[in-house]
């Protein structure tokens, strides 16, 4: 379920300190694509991954406002069932997964 108390966000600094910074959003969605969307409309900055952003950030319709800060880490997790006998095409792609996916969403800082 949903996070209990105000919105804020959570900022990992370039020395790797953390910082609280309570947010007053004016559009809140899950929806990546959504908030990349209203960040590009001039609604208000986003918190959202660099591979979501990285055609707008390279033509300049976004920019990243507090560079070498990344907000919390998101992790993407893949669920399968234990159990003996799981299919060799299964174990494949999640080991495809487990390569190949931090090279696609891998935030290129230059």
């Amino acid at each position: 379920m949903g996070r209990k108390g105000p919105p804020q966000w959570q900022l990992q600094g370039p020395e790797g300190q953390t910082v609280t910074v309570p947010i007053e959003p004016r559009f809140q969605s899950t929806s990546m694509m959504s908030l990349k969307e209203a960040a590009c409309s001039n609604l208000g900055i986003a918190a959202i991954p660099g591979y979501i952003c990285r055609a707008e950030l390279q033509s300049g319709l976004l920019r990243q406002v507090l560079p070498g800060w990344m907000a919390a880490d998101a992790r993407i997790s893949a669920l399968i069932p234990y159990r003996t006998g799981l299919l060799p095409a299964v174990r494949s792609l999640v080991d495809f997964l487990a390569v190949e996916l931090p090279k696609v969403t891998a935030f290129d800082h230059a």
